[in-house]
């Protein structure tokens, strides 16, 4: 959790943001009123990025959007004010020292629906294989039976039909099959890049599985908090 506490430097006046044991004065001298306190609100950032903003006394008036709260959570964009002079606390204010998070979780049914259709051509290149096969398994029958009925026999020419027929039916198949797979790969294997991205900078995650991501606690690219 990061905790940024907001208040007036009592000594220049300026707004001064203090976290993790360092302190910074924002602002041109006495640009902050003296009704805000020097230690008027807190934001704490909780590590599935929540913001939450918390007066810190209750003599301090603290406003979001127009209405006055003593805990607040608050969304990017909420309006802060603080004192009865309405202070504005800028976004521009707090946005250097609250971290980076990506939420990663949607990425789980990326990954896995992209081997899901990875899986399935082959699947499918499998089963037309397995179904051509049918064609020779129908011709040795019909040899079979030519052994021991001869060739005139109206089964053997029924069967040896059904070769041909289901022969012709597979060699078109598979001559669509050569060119369409291909671009089915590929455009699933173009698409998937511009999907798979840290949900923060836009970056490739690589073609590494949900699982090994989740293990690490950045981005690489970014350096952004992972929300798992």
């Amino acid at each position: 959790m990061t905790e940024i506490k907001i208040g007036r430097d009592a000594t220049t006046g300026q707004l001064r943001v203090t976290t993790n044991g360092k302190s910074v004065a924002i602002g041109e001298k006495d640009s902050v009123p003296k009704g805000v306190g020097r230690e008027h609100v807190s934001v704490t950032i909780d590590d599935g990025g929540a913001i939450t903003l918390r007066n810190l006394n209750v003599e301090n008036d603290t406003f979001v959007n127009n209405i006055g709260v003593e805990v607040k959570r608050l969304k990017k964009g909420d309006r802060i004010e603080l004192a009865r002079e309405h202070y504005p606390l800028s976004w521009d204010v707090l946005n250097p020292f609250i971290p980076k998070f990506a939420d990663i979780r949607p990425l789980k049914k990326l990954w896995d629906d992209y081997q899901s259709e990875l899986l399935n051509l082959q699947i499918k290149e499998r089963r037309s294989g397995v179904l051509r096969s049918a064609t020779g398994l129908i011709t040795m029958a019909a040899m079979v039976l030519s052994v021991f009925t001869g060739r005139d026999n109206p089964l053997f020419l029924t069967l040896y039909a059904l070769a041909g027929v289901v022969s012709a039916f597979f060699f078109v198949k598979a001559f669509r099959d050569s060119s369409k797979m291909p671009k089915l790969q590929q455009e699933i294997r173009e698409s998937f890049p511009k999907k798979y991205v840290c949900p923060h900078c836009g970056h490739f995650m690589g073609n590494q599985s949900y699982e090994i991501i989740s293990q690490g606690k950045n981005c690489p690219h970014c350096k952004a908090i992972y929300i798992k």
